[in-house]
């Protein structure tokens, strides 16, 4: 089993590092205050075609792999949460479904100007009343002739204030069904835009749809067959996110280390402490496990595996674990961890709180889990 990376992927992974340290992180504060990603930034990643991952050549895009993205996204999660999440949403659950499930309509109309960043994407399946029981979705499409009539809300869409269009989950006469609905069309409209606690940059919002009509042609894949584009689109969006929290958990074991080399206490430094040093210790091993379910995880993925366990596996631990490791970092720094907007571990400790919430909370990815474990899938072969 050889885990070496390729010249090729070790180059993307750094130059997207050098991108979040050097374009991004300079400017977090900017970004806490303005609530707005700087254009400059913005213009930065699609120049390194970040809007277009896993986007197919031909359609202007960079045709990564699962495992390639991942590396991306891991290092996304270095910088500004708000960033990675606009990039995240559209190039992950917002792309995922056109570009494997698509018609070649679809594919030519969306693709070429998501990859470029001209249209961003986002994904409609939350609602007020199912988050992540996908099965409860009250938002109904109908079918009139030669369109769709689309009513319902939605909840917590990310992206959605700044997205062309809506990859939107309703319930169709043969079943839940995946349509793309064009944030201009009559009948749509965003609702409340959240003040979030962190992901500054990155805005959240209620989207309605009032007999919101769209073409017959706007159905992703077959009616009835909208669970597993969701299905195979969270998979996938579980990885990244995953991804991204092994990123910022670095990043602030890296505060910590950095911290605690500089500031001393009793006539030493503070990792000269073994209470410290122990606790370092368990950051760097809880990361480096949350690394290797990552990498497995998103090579499935491209092997053609759904992985549903195996990404849900992924997401409850990385989280938790990145939470943990923020925390660990805060209390290292002390009282300059504690201080609003002056030190970026308490920008990673408001970013990263809602991992264990969003794309399915811990507690759901626990109760996905022993689903797949009763049904059995017990153990991952490689």
């Amino acid at each position: 089993m050889d885990f070496t990376l390729s010249d090729e992927d070790r180059q993307l992974r750094d130059t997207v590092r050098e991108f979040v340290e050097e374009v991004a992180n300079p400017v977090w504060q900017q970004i806490e205050k303005d609530d707005r990603l700087p254009q400059a930034v913005i213009d930065r990643a699609k120049e390194l075609g970040l809007f277009g991952l896993t986007i197919p050549p031909e359609y202007g895009g960079l045709g990564l792999s699962v495992v390639q993205k991942a590396l991306v996204h891991e290092m996304l999660g270095r910088g500004p949460w708000g960033l990675a999440s606009y990039v995240s949403v559209h190039t992950g659950i917002g792309c995922t479904g056109i570009n494997l499930f698509g018609s070649k309509e679809q594919k030519e109309r969306y693709l070429p100007k998501m990859a470029s960043g001209e249209w961003l994407g986002c994904f409609g399946l939350t609602e007020p009343g199912a988050g992540s029981d996908a099965g409860n979705l009250q938002t109904r499409a109908e079918r009139d002739g030669d369109q769709w009539v689309i009513n319902g809300h939605k909840i917590f869409i990310t992206n959605a204030p700044y997205a062309h269009h809506v990859l939107v989950f309703a319930r169709a006469p043969k079943g839940i069904s995946a349509f793309l609905v064009d944030t201009d069309t009559k009948g749509f409209q965003i609702g409340q835009v959240f003040d979030t606690l962190g992901h500054k940059g990155s805005a959240i919002s209620e989207l309605v749809f009032e007999d919101c009509r769209i073409p017959a042609s706007n159905l992703v894949g077959e009616e009835g067959k909208g669970f597993d584009i969701a299905k195979r689109s969270l998979s996938e969006g579980r990885t990244m996110l995953s991804a991204r929290s092994v990123g910022a958990a670095q990043k602030a074991m890296e505060l910590a280390i950095e911290h605690g080399e500089s500031r001393h206490t009793f006539g030493k430094a503070l990792l000269d402490h073994q209470a410290l040093a122990f606790r370092l210790a368990q950051m760097s091993a809880r990361t480096e496990a949350s690394r290797m379910l990552v990498y497995r995880c998103a090579w499935m993925l491209d092997q053609g595996s759904q992985a549903i366990r195996e990404s849900s596996t992924a997401k409850f631990f990385c989280g938790e674990g990145l939470w943990q490791t923020v925390d660990d970092a805060i209390q290292m720094l002390g009282g300059y961890g504690y201080i609003s907007h002056e030190y970026m571990i308490e920008r990673i400790w408001r970013d990263a709180r809602v991992v264990r919430v969003y794309d399915g909370s811990s507690e759901v990815q626990q109760i996905l889990i022993a689903q797949r474990l009763r049904k059995g899938d017990v153990e991952t072969h490689w």
